[in-house]
C-alpha cells in the first residue's frame, strides 16, 4: 500500500472522527469513528489510489469520510437511543435560513412559517406549532454555543429582516464575495453544533472484524 495514500487517510480519518465527536456532543468514541473509517479505506483501497492519479485524494477523502464519519455516528446514536434512524433529524442549511430570521425575536416564536422563500421552496417545511418552538429552542441553543463573532454576525444578517451583503461587506470592509462566504461559514458551524449534515445513506458496508482488516491490510502490503 502507498505509504502517501495511508499518510492522508490517517490525517484525514483524525479529523473526521474528531468533528463527528464534537458533533453529537461526545456521544460517539472518536477512537471507534477512527477505525470505522480505516476500514473503509482498506475496503476502497482502490478507489483511493484512483483519486491519487486524479489529484483529488485529499478533497475526496475529506468529503467521504465526513458523509462516513455521520453515518457511523447516527448507526451507534441508533443502537444507543433503541430508535430507528429514520426518526433523526437533521437541519440543513436553507431550514436554518428561515428560522434565523425569526428565532432573534422570542414574540415570533408562534408564528406561522413564511413558505415564500425561495429558499424555503426548496427544503422540507419546518413544522408548527410544538415541533417549531422545539426547533427554535434547537437553533437558539446552537447559537449560543458559537463564538461571538458568528452570533454578531448572523444577527447582523437575520435579526432584522435579511440584510444585504452589500451593506454587511461595507462594515466589515470586505467584499461582497468574502461576506458572503464568511456568513455561510457561521451557518455550518451552527448546523454542526445541532448535528451536522444528513449523511447520503448509499449500500450497505460489509462489516469485518479488525483481525479480517489487519489480515488483509498485510495481504496488501
Amino acid at each position: 500500500m502507498s505509504d502517501k495514500i495511508w499518510e492522508e487517510v490517517s490525517k484525514s480519518a483524525r479529523k473526521s472522527a474528531s468533528r463527528a465527536r464534537r458533533i453529537h456532543r461526545n456521544l460517539v468514541s472518536a477512537d471507534d469513528v477512527y477505525q470505522h473509517l480505516h476500514l473503509w479505506a482498506i475496503e476502497h483501497w482502490s478507489k483511493l489510489e484512483e483519486w491519487e492519479e486524479q489529484d483529488s485524494l485529499s478533497f475526496k477523502l475529506r468529503r467521504t469520510f465526513n458523509n462516513e464519519a455521520q453515518k457511523y455516528a447516527a448507526k451507534e446514536r441508533s443502537q444507543q437511543s433503541k430508535a430507528p434512524m429514520s426518526d433523526s433529524f437533521y437541519y440543513t442549511p436553507e431550514i436554518l435560513h428561515e428560522l434565523l430570521r425569526d428565532v432573534w425575536n422570542y414574540e415570533g416564536w408562534l408564528d406561522s412559517p413564511d413558505m415564500s422563500s425561495e429558499y424555503v421552496a426548496k427544503s422540507s417545511k419546518p413544522s408548527e406549532g410544538n415541533n417549531r418552538l422545539a426547533m427554535f429552542s434547537d437553533v437558539a441553543h446552537g447559537i449560543s454555543r458559537l463564538n461571538e463573532a458568528d452570533r454578531v454576525l448572523l444577527k447582523l444578517r437575520y435579526a432584522d429582516g435579511l440584510t444585504d451583503f452589500s451593506v454587511m461587506a461595507s462594515m466589515y470592509e470586505i467584499t461582497e464575495e468574502a461576506m458572503r462566504k464568511r456568513v455561510q461559514r457561521a451557518i455550518t458551524k451552527l448546523q454542526e453544533r445541532l448535528g451536522g449534515e444528513p449523511p447520503i445513506w448509499y449500500g450497505r458496508r460489509q462489516r469485518k472484524s479488525n483481525a479480517q482488516a489487519i489480515a488483509e491490510l498485510k495481504e496488501n502490503e
